[in-house]
């Protein structure tokens, strides 16, 4: 997978564009998934948004936000 150019919560709109960091949090990925899936969800993103506490978002690419189901960015 190509490392995307920006990511943005699918909830709260918060957007992460620095491609260290993008590096860094998709290594969680994984993982991150795993959790989801074992609390009986379906995975929407790579990983859980900074606000997750508040918003309950999860990260996805940019270029997918108009296809992507639920949050602000229908």
């Amino acid at each position: 997978m190509a490392t995307p150019k920006k990511l943005v919560c699918d909830r709260c709109g918060m957007e992460m564009s620095d491609r260290d960091t993008i590096e860094l949090a998709l290594e969680g990925t994984v993982a991150w998934q795993a959790f989801v899936r074992e609390k009986g969800e379906v995975p929407r993103g790579l990983f859980p948004c900074y606000n997750y506490v508040r918003c309950g978002g999860e990260m996805i690419d940019w270029k997918d936000r108009n296809n992507h189901n639920g949050g602000n960015h229908n």
